[in-house]
């Protein structure tokens, strides 16, 4: 198989300069390689470094040491920890996802725009963009009565269904998902299991980090748990 991403001894270290100049180590030695159209879920207990991980590598969190090599469709072999914003940028714009728990769009821009806009950042006509939008919008069983308006009044799970949607309506080379089943009822679950599925056999690679391990089981091809800042094999925590 083709390897699109090696994380080879991934460091990130926080400064908490409120507490005299305090440091936080956030995951330290971090090392797997992710093959192209593989799932990797990763489990471990809150605040072992599973969102630092996925966040140094769409680098809203700058690495502090380590390499990310991506196989990028614009830039080649690329070194996330050293590419520039302008490179990010166009990362994140066309080639990797990014779905939380929390969800961050303008104030005043309705859940349909949300998604479309996403699709229009990568060339889509606005006509297509909607339709689109739509389309996975119901997917998510968003209620058609929320799509003209505004996310900050959606409760925890429907802000979950949109961020779903906003970022795998895109269709991304790798996407990484932070606790995609969090808030989520079963006939949701079911509904982003579908989306993995066929994300997966359209050859979209992802990592994902879980609590919901009996989803997690469903979907991924390998496991790994963080522990004490180590990546382990399995499950064992």
């Amino acid at each position: 198989m083709n390897e699109l991403l090696r994380v080879e001894n991934l460091e990130k270290t926080f400064n908490m300069h409120h507490f005299g100049e305090k440091q936080i180590v956030g995951c330290n030695g971090i090392s797997f390689a992710l093959n192209a159209g593989e799932f990797i879920g990763i489990t471990g207990k809150s605040g072992a470094g599973k969102s630092t991980v996925l966040k140094s590598i769409y680098r809203t969190y700058t690495p502090t040491g380590g390499s990310i090599l991506y196989q990028s469709d614009q830039f080649g072999t690329i070194d996330i920890v050293q590419a520039s914003e302008r490179q990010m940028i166009a990362i994140r714009k066309h080639e990797i996802g990014y779905v939380s728990q929390f969800l961050n769009v303008m104030p005043r821009i309705t859940a349909i725009e949300v998604v479309a806009e996403a699709l229009m950042e990568m060339g889509k006509n606005e006509y297509d963009a909607i339709n689109q939008a739509k389309n996975i919008l119901a997917h998510f069983k968003l209620p058609d009565s929320l799509w003209d308006s505004y996310p900050r009044t959606f409760s925890g799970g429907e802000k979950l269904r949109l961020n779903l949607a906003q970022a795998m309506v895109k269709r991304p080379k790798l996407l990484l998902l932070d606790e995609p089943t969090a808030s989520l009822d079963d006939a949701s679950k079911e509904s982003v299991k579908e989306m993995i599925i066929q994300l997966k056999d359209e050859g979209t690679s992802m990592i994902g980090i879980f609590h919901d391990i009996d989803f997690m089981e469903t979907v991924v091809d390998r496991q790994y748990n963080l522990l004490n800042g180590l990546l382990r094999d399995g499950l064992s925590i």
